[in-house]
């Protein structure tokens, strides 16, 4: 367990730091993110093909179309096929610079330990911002109670994969990469933020909102670059991303973007970008109360 001490400073992220150091040029690391995408790539395709097999194309395409309604088996399809992206970029660190996967994580035991303890402090978050828009917004019903219950448990497990995978690639990977060359951190949390943002950036669905999306979520990745940098392991940062993601995927989401899973949804499309946009200001105020939650959690 970290001491105060320890939590109010970034001396804890050398534990992550350390073990790039021997294989860090940025050769190196330009391969591996370009080997991480193309593995990553390569295996959505394979997986995509065996879906096809066992559910059709129809099904496939229904799943990949956005926006557009998603039913509970095709929303935890989604979730568990970032299962190839851990797998990616466990294959980069090994092959190309020649460590240990759990290396980027932290360690198991530290990692879960800091990710029980962040949960633990996120809990009142979580009811907070959750009756909050209850209360606030007519929202509708998507799923039954009884069906959402009975699903929880797979939600929560392929939900764990799909932001532990994120973190594994931009904050355990690329942050401990950049910051073993010894660059300033505003590089390190900088540019792995950026990156992160820039790869939500979808005008096809947010329209104008997409380039606030971007920045919301380049401020989200700054905040788990901090959490990561502050506790040492990605366990505080992946319990960050999954309050965060949990409130928008199994809780309260949009009937027409990625809504399978949620017990309500919002009573407009995703697509209607003023109101849409009317969100993100309150949306940010719950991420910094998430961010804070987790550093007040770290402290005890």
């Amino acid at each position: 367990m970290h001491n105060l001490k320890e939590a109010m400073s970034y001396e804890p992220h050398e534990s992550l730091v350390a073990p790039a150091r021997e294989k860090s040029d940025i050769l190196r690391l330009i391969v591996g993110l370009v080997a991480t995408a193309l593995l990553y790539v390569v295996m959505l395709m394979l997986g995509g093909s065996l879906a096809s097999i066992i559910m059709g194309d129809a099904w496939v395409q229904t799943a990949a179309m956005t926006p557009g309604l998603t039913t509970p088996a095709q929303m935890l399809t989604i979730l568990a096929s970032f299962g190839f992206m851990i797998a990616a970029v466990c294959l980069a660190v090994i092959l190309l610079h020649h460590r240990h996967p759990v290396t980027i994580l932290g360690g198991w035991r530290p990692s879960g330990a800091q990710f029980l303890r962040s949960m633990r402090g996120l809990i009142p978050y979580l009811a907070l911002i959750g009756a909050f828009t209850f209360f606030a917004e007519d929202l509708q019903s998507n799923l039954s109670f009884s069906l959402w219950l009975s699903l929880l448990p797979l939600t929560l497990f392929f939900l764990l994969i799909q932001v532990s995978a994120e973190e594994l690639l931009f904050r355990g990977y690329l942050q401990s990469q950049l910051a073993a060359r010894g660059l300033h951190k505003s590089i390190w949390i900088l540019l792995p933020s950026v990156l992160f943002g820039l790869l939500h950036y979808d005008p096809t669905v947010m329209g104008e909102a997409a380039p606030w999306i971007v920045i919301w979520t380049i401020g989200f990745g700054i905040l788990a670059a901090d959490l990561t940098a502050r506790s040492g392991t990605l366990g505080p940062a992946i319990a960050f991303h999954f309050a965060v993601n949990f409130m928008a995927i199994a809780l309260i989401g949009f009937g027409d973007y990625l809504g399978g899973l949620t017990l309500y949804i919002y009573p407009f499309s995703v697509t209607e970008t003023e109101r849409l946009m009317s969100y993100l200001p309150v949306d940010a105020i719950g991420m910094l109360l998430a961010y804070l939650s987790v550093r007040l959690a770290l402290r005890r």
